[in-house]
């Protein structure tokens, strides 16, 4: 009877590793995976409860339910059936916290350590409390120690690990480990760098974090109280308590609420809680999850709540996968933003912006987007100082444009190239929401947006940033990007040359992909060499395959993007057989010839001359010709050049030309920036009453 016997206590974490130590994470088990963004979930309560602590506000933080298997032995160890991955990253936090320790408060420092972290005998000998996944052992081990820097990860010469194996544990762990330093350093969720007092606040939380730890004595009862406590139910969420209490409060028409309700949830995606707090964001302020359904039960009567929610949810469902028939219904007929068809030819540029924020997948610009539309849907109809005059109706639809454009700049540099954190912006773009949301006139609205602007501007990256990641793209890493990436470019080159049409659009576009026009990647220094014939590219192929910092085959530098005909009739050439052979066939209409192919036409400065290039630079012949013609108008000297073969150099030229064009011309955002909008105070004037 004792084998099947449950026994069950209710700890804090402080007691729970006091109790309990050593444990281990048996070898069956799968390997620690939380990512970034559990960890920045597990955050976002720690930040509220810290808050808590430090108001005095007494709340208890649960955790969830640990299972362990009892030793058989005293020589064992407590097993862990269910908690490893929250276990794994509370001891990791504990390791980051107990470095912030060590040159504030020794004590405390010492405190962390004994308290999660290290058991030790009267000779002072160190045994870890808890001990991960059989992958990560050693390493949790190694830096475990009192005596590790903090810094320096374990290598093979450490711990005897095969640094092929080893390399990748140390990523998971330091990648874990940065999440945590990052929120205590206020480059997270939390903006501001956690001080000694707030530390102090933060150890006292961890030490009181409830768990319901339930304990067995074999294998086959610990399997199966995982089953079972894995399997049947789970917590309620906002999302539940919201339906409830709009079932309790409208009193009438039950069947109604329920199509209704049901609505919402399918417009949701499958994301909820996620939604709701979004539309909290635009009705009110930033809310936490845990908060969230008492907030929204606040803010209006429950039929009221139900019709806004309804209102943000078609919204929020057209940015998730809406098509551009929905786009162009959601905005003449649900927002009746436009009076006829005659912006019809701009909601393809909406379109693309609304397809690249959802390949981003950034969703914190939505309910800044949505209060956007939905204020300026009611100004145009409400605002008693523009219903009679065009003009100025003309200048506020015209911001929609810029609206999509900002955001969708502003998060292909931050978040899509440079991998920034999202919930570094999720506060602000929530304030901006409200704001937005509830400016009372025209004025004001514009007001908030270029507060909104300027947010944007001053809080892009830096060029250097931006380009060293930029050229490190790869086809293997995100084909789609390739795709999108070279849409923009060919887009911007065209509306260069077409000056009297600033809204020109692609006529086949390679983003988003379509189903009928087929564009394939191609690299323009093939995989492989086709044969014999082509030993004048031995050492140029070999320049590139051979580098062993960057694979440059794949690089950005050697990708284009192709219609799959012409693709097929370059297949596997060289590059001089592509150039001659694009360059025979631009002017017919039998390929689309796009412009990004000029590029690959490379010279080798022997002259600079006066322009801003220098001796041996690899540029492409287009822009050399470009620079040249400025030089000649101002009777500077020219540039003189020859042919250059395509090799290592060129793929790093061109990759690093890309990146420029994208951050200072596509998607040029900061201050100085003259295509990023911006309410001038001249515009701004026009509305002021």
């Amino acid at each position: 009877m004792l084998e099947n016997k449950i026994s069950h206590s209710y700890d804090g974490l402080g007691t729970f590793f006091e109790d309990y130590a050593p444990m281990s994470v048996p070898d069956y088990q799968r390997g620690f995976d939380w990512n970034q963004s559990h960890v920045e979930e597990l955050w976002e309560d720690l930040h509220y409860y810290v808050e808590k602590e430090l108001a005095s506000e007494e709340e208890e933080f649960f955790l969830g339910t640990i299972i362990l298997k009892s030793p058989a032995t005293e020589k064992d160890r407590y097993q862990i059936v269910d908690g490893q991955q929250r276990l794994t990253s509370i001891y990791l936090l504990a390791i980051v916290l107990r470095d912030r320790f060590k040159e504030i408060d020794t004590n405390t420092k010492r405190d962390v350590d004994t308290i999660f972290l290290n058991s030790y005998d009267i000779d002072e000998n160190r045994s870890p409390k808890f001990l991960g996944n059989q992958k990560i052992r050693d390493v949790l081990k190694h830096i475990s120690d009192d005596k590790w820097d903090g810094i320096n990860f374990p290598t093979k010469e450490d711990i005897g690990i095969d640094g092929r194996v080893l390399s990748p544990i140390n990523k998971k762990l330091k990648a874990c480990i940065k999440a945590h330093e990052d929120e205590l350093d206020g480059s997270g969720s939390f903006e501001k760098k956690y001080d000694d007092r707030r530390l102090k606040a933060l150890l006292r939380v961890l030490r009181k974090v409830r768990v319901i730890t339930l304990r067995v004595s074999t294998d086959e009862r610990a399997f199966y109280l995982f089953e079972t406590t894995n399997a049947r139910g789970k917590d309620l969420e906002p999302g539940d308590l919201l339906k409830n209490h709009l079932f309790a409060h409208i009193k009438t028409g039950r069947e109604e609420i329920y199509s209704r309700w049901d609505d919402v949830v399918e417009n949701s995606a499958g994301r909820l809680t996620n939604m709701l707090r979004h539309f909290y964001y635009v009705q009110n302020k930033h809310v936490q999850k845990k908060e969230l359904f008492k907030k929204l039960r606040k803010l209006k009567n429950a039929s009221k709540l139900l019709e806004d929610l309804e209102s943000y949810s078609e919204f929020h469902n057209l940015m998730h996968k809406g098509d551009f028939n929905m786009l162009e219904n959601y905005l003449l007929e649900k927002l009746n933003l436009f009076e006829s068809n005659e912006y019809k030819d701009k909601f393809k540029s909406y379109y693309l912006s609304i397809s690249a924020l959802r390949f981003f997948k950034t969703e914190q610009a939505y309910p800044l987007l949505y209060a956007c539309l939905k204020r300026l849907s009611e100004l145009l109809k409400n605002d008693e100082s523009i219903i009679n005059d065009n003009q100025k109706k003309k200048l506020l639809r015209d911001e929609i444009k810029n609206i999509f454009k900002a955001f969708e700049n502003f998060q292909f540099i931050n978040y899509k190239i440079c991998g920034n954190k999202a919930n570094k912006i999720e506060k602000p773009y929530a304030q901006f929401a409200g704001m937005l949301y509830r400016s009372k006139n025209a004025e004001e609205f514009l007001s908030n947006l270029e507060t909104v602007y300027k947010f944007l501007r001053t809080n892009v990256n830096s060029y250097e940033v931006f380009r060293a990641q930029c050229t490190q793209i790869s086809y293997e890493d995100d084909k789609m990007l390739i795709h999108y990436i070279f849409h923009k470019i060919e887009a911007n080159r065209i509306k260069k040359e077409e000056t009297k049409n600033k809204d020109w659009n692609l006529v086949d576009p390679i983003f988003p992909r379509s189903k009928t026009l087929n564009w394939d990647i191609d690299h323009w220094m093939p995989r492989i060499l086709p044969n014999e014939k082509y030993s004048d590219y031995f050492d140029a192929y070999d320049s590139i395959v051979s580098n062993d910092q960057v694979d440059l085959i794949h690089n950005i530098g050697n990708l284009s993007i192709m219609h799959n005909k012409l693709n097929q009739k370059l297949s596997n050439k060289v590059p001089c057989d592509k150039l001659e052979y694009i360059n025979k066939n631009k002017k017919s209409n039998k390929f689309s010839i796009t412009r990004y192919l000029d590029d690959f036409d490379q010279v080798v400065l022997t002259d600079p001359g006066d322009t801003h290039f220098k001796e041996s630079n690899i540029v492409s012949k287009e822009l050399l010709n470009t620079e040249n013609e400025k030089m000649k108008k101002n009777g500077k000297k020219l540039a003189k050049f020859k042919k250059h073969l395509w090799d290592a150099k060129s793929i790093y030229a061109r990759s690093g030309e890309l990146a420029h064009e994208l951050f200072h011309s596509v998607f040029a955002i900061g201050d100085g920036a003259a295509n990023f909008p911006k309410i001038t105070s001249e515009k701004l004037s026009k509305f002021k009453k």
